[in-house]
């Protein structure tokens, strides 16, 4: 082959070959952003926020709580045996079988537990109290024809400084609020004192114990925290009656008979810490 033919047909190869290699290079190059062009577009969503886990109000408790009592004792003049005539008596019932009020602080301390079922909740709540209740009433003097001689006169008191209560609780709620209503067992120390005085002689006695009773009340808590809640509640306490004798201190046949019986009145505000896992 003539070397002009071979050179032009080197150049040619040449020429052909660098072109095939250029395409080669560029469709590397644009395959990705076609690739790319051809998948569809994944569309990315924001993971759902995790709830928070509802209120339940299962569990142990302890707490503090603070508020006003109001105790009324209600005395009764019952019997009398050669102190009075029978009218002179019953005049002095009229005076003396009334009611003693007092009012005072309360607060202390409780414990308790809470089962809840579903919107239910049952509960036991045991707490302890001071209650700065007490009263006293003097009648007299008074005169003829009562005693029977110028002046007599009736002194009456009472005082309870400490109250327990032992109760079960049953409540409805809407996640961090109850509402309840509690009764059970009061247990409270109780002093009454009474002194008949005639014009030359009188007759006294007086008791101190612990009573027992029966409270009913309404009550609502409010969880404003996983631990912490507060609360609101009122209690009717019935501490029962207490009777004794009155001897004369000259003749101790010559007596009377008192009852008294104390109910009270509580309306308190308490907070509550719970135990345990929540």
């Amino acid at each position: 082959m003539p070397r002009d033919a071979a050179s032009f047909l080197g150049d040619a190869m040449r020429k052909i070959i660098t072109t095939l290699i250029n395409a080669t290079i560029l469709s590397l190059a644009c395959a990705p952003a076609a690739f790319s062009a051809d998948m569809p577009v994944r569309n990315y969503t924001k993971a759902p926020a995790i709830a928070d886990p509802a209120y339940s109000w299962s569990g142990f408790y302890v707490g503090l709580n603070a508020g006003g009592a109001w105790g009324r004792v209600s005395p009764n003049y019952a019997s009398q045996t050669g102190v009075t005539t029978a009218a002179g008596f019953a005049f002095v019932q009229g005076l003396t079988n009334q009611n003693m009020n007092s009012s005072g602080f309360i607060g202390g301390g409780q414990i308790g537990y809470n089962y809840q079922m579903q919107q239910v909740v049952f509960g036991l709540e045991a707490d302890m109290n001071y209650t700065g209740l007490s009263k006293t009433a003097t009648t007299g003097t008074f005169g003829l024809p009562v005693c029977g001689a110028p002046t007599c006169s009736i002194t009456q008191s009472y005082n309870a400084d400490w109250l327990a209560t032992f109760r079960g609780r049953l409540g409805l709620t809407t996640g961090n609020l109850l509402f309840y209503g509690t009764g059970g067992l009061a247990v409270a120390r109780v002093r009454y004192s009474d002194t008949f005085t005639l014009p030359t002689t009188f007759n006294t006695a007086s008791s101190s114990n612990v009573r027992t009773g029966w409270t009913l009340g309404l009550g609502t808590e409010w969880a404003f925290n996983p631990r912490w809640s507060v609360k609101a509640e009122y209690l009717y306490v019935d501490l029962g009656s207490t009777g004794y004798t009155m001897p004369n201190n000259l003749v101790p046949a010559a007596t009377v008979v008192v009852d008294h019986r104390l109910t009270e009145n509580i309306v308190r505000l308490g907070i509550n810490y719970k135990l345990g896992s929540y």
